[in-house]
């Protein structure tokens, strides 16, 4: 019998594409998902009760926060230090692929610390296609490159040693890695591709309520699609609110529907009492499957989540700066 997958995840974005890809294999996979994906009990009870896998753990790796200084022993001393704030020991032999997006993740470090030879996926769709990738370009340009390529310390993005296959939405077009370390796996071709029987599976696992049912209500509808910039530390929550208030009025001349960022705790509900607030923890591409037809346009503000998305019949990609813009004076 093979052995079984194991995914690592660090958003319910992660969490779709894994499940997917476990119910192709047949079921019975390995999961772990970051404490910090939102609703993380409820969906490792989804994925198990599913049958998709057999084995799912949930780590809080903010216990393990720091970084043990270089030396001959860093490896060794990080592997013990997360184990034992962590409470997980990770047995490679287990397993098929170890998979991860997340590989600047204290988990991603664990991967290294353990000499544990991953696969790195795609955080978003088409990421290592982005003309920027100006994180790859500081990594590689930084004086001590090249000892950490030797395995003195620890690489991101797909640099390290430990990082043998590197997954892109089109290896062909991908000039940041080697071709040999490149394997074409599509994620958009993938979603487009799930069975009705895959559909009711993700719908199990991620919906606690009813999406809308009413395709004449979704053709004059608007989706607005925020994310926390509060978080980030980019602004104040009354400047966010403002921000998305303004967004709202341009954009939204009918019914407005609002699908946050599964991180964004914000109360759209209040702020937008009119609105059909979704399910903050689903992934908005779940919508692309769930609907019964497309709202009109979707809209968000400095945010990769259009990428793919196929619900609505015009997407609107507005910039940071020019949301900025629309923030009436009193309150920017």
């Amino acid at each position: 019998m093979a052995k079984p997958d194991l995914f690592i995840c660090h958003t319910a974005y992660h969490v779709l594409i894994a499940l997917v890809r476990a119910l192709r294999a047949g079921g019975g996979q390995a999961a772990v998902l970051s404490a910090q994906v939102p609703g993380a009990e409820r969906l490792a009870e989804q994925l198990t009760a599913c049958g998709a896998f057999a084995e799912v753990r949930i780590v809080d790796e903010r216990r393990c926060p720091g970084i043990v200084p270089a030396g001959p022993l860093q490896h060794w001393q990080g592997r013990r230090m997360f184990e034992r704030q962590c409470g997980w020991t990770l047995d490679a032999a287990r397993y098929g692929t170890l998979y991860i997006c997340n590989d600047w993740s204290a988990l991603g470090r664990y991967l290294q610390d353990c000499h544990a030879a991953y696969t790195l996926c795609e955080d978003t769709v088409g990421g290592t296609l982005d003309p920027d990738q100006h994180l790859l370009d500081e990594q590689r340009a930084a004086p001590d490159f090249a000892a950490r390529k030797r395995g003195k310390g620890y690489l991101y993005w797909g640099d390290s040693p430990w990082c043998r296959v590197v997954e892109s939405e089109d290896a062909a077009k991908c000039g940041i890695f080697p071709p040999e370390k490149l394997v074409t796996f599509s994620k958009k071709a993938l979603l487009e591709s799930l069975t009705p029987a895959e559909k009711a599976a993700v719908r199990g696992v991620f919906l606690t309520r009813p999406l809308p049912d009413d395709p004449a209500a979704l053709a004059d509808a608007t989706l607005l699609l925020p994310r926390s910039f509060v978080a980030d530390g980019l602004m104040t929550q009354a400047e966010q609110n403002a921000m998305f208030r303004a967004v709202a009025a341009k954009y939204a001349d009918g019914p407005l529907y609002i699908k946050t960022h599964p991180r964004d705790e914000t109360d759209y509900g209040a702020l937008f009492p009119d609105a059909v607030v979704l399910e903050r923890t689903m992934p908005s591409e779940v919508l692309n499957f769930c609907l019964p037809g497309k709202f009109k346009r979707a809209v968000t503000v400095q945010s990769w989540v259009l990428r793919g998305f196929t619900a609505a019949e015009e997407n609107i990609f507005i910039g940071l700066d020019e949301a900025k813009r629309m923030i009436p004076n009193e309150v920017g």
